[in-house]
């Protein structure tokens, strides 16, 4: 766990809040921005191509450093988290101000029936990656298009499929 402590601190450098989770069966360490907690990369620990080597790799299966350079995979964690909080910046800007009741933590564990129905949701549209909110309690998405994306939010899935297709129709 040391590396991933090394790691740690290097992404704290570079700006970002990180949780540990050692207890898991895999440890691994959730890097996100302060302001966007639902929003996060988690970065384990995984053997590399030689006994010595081991990689600190995403939640996505992209291998962004060696162990050896904890300052690299920072970098890489950035590169991927900034488009994503980025657009959320700038969904929330545009939204209007509502007065909803402030929601309890949510739990550490993920409802099972979120997994499937998010599965479903980025099978059906293909390169969207959609999301359950643990903290906002909706559903989200973010709609590629060539160099722009758009995000989208809504209370439930069939309102999220209608707003990616008004998303993907806009482009």
């Amino acid at each position: 766990m040391a590396h991933l402590d090394r790691l740690t601190e290097e992404v704290a450098r570079e700006g970002w809040q990180v949780t540990q989770r050692y207890d898991e069966p895999h440890p691994l360490i959730h890097v996100f921005d302060r302001d966007i907690p639902e929003l996060g990369e988690s970065v384990r620990l995984v053997p590399g191509p030689t006994p010595d080597v081991w990689w600190f790799r995403s939640s996505t299966g992209e291998d962004l450093a060696p162990h050896t350079k904890p300052i690299q995979a920072a970098k890489q964690i950035t590169r991927i988290l900034i488009p994503y909080v980025t657009a959320v910046r700038a969904a929330r800007s545009h939204q209007t101000q509502t007065t909803k009741p402030r929601r309890p933590t949510p739990p550490a564990v993920p409802d099972p029936s979120h997994a499937a129905t998010i599965a479903g949701l980025q099978e059906r549209f293909a390169g969207v990656v959609c999301w359950w909110g643990i903290y906002t309690y909706e559903w989200w998405a973010i709609v590629p298009g060539g160099t722009q994306w758009k995000i989208v939010n809504a209370e439930d899935p069939d309102t999220l499929v209608q707003q990616i297709l008004k998303a993907r129709n806009y482009r």
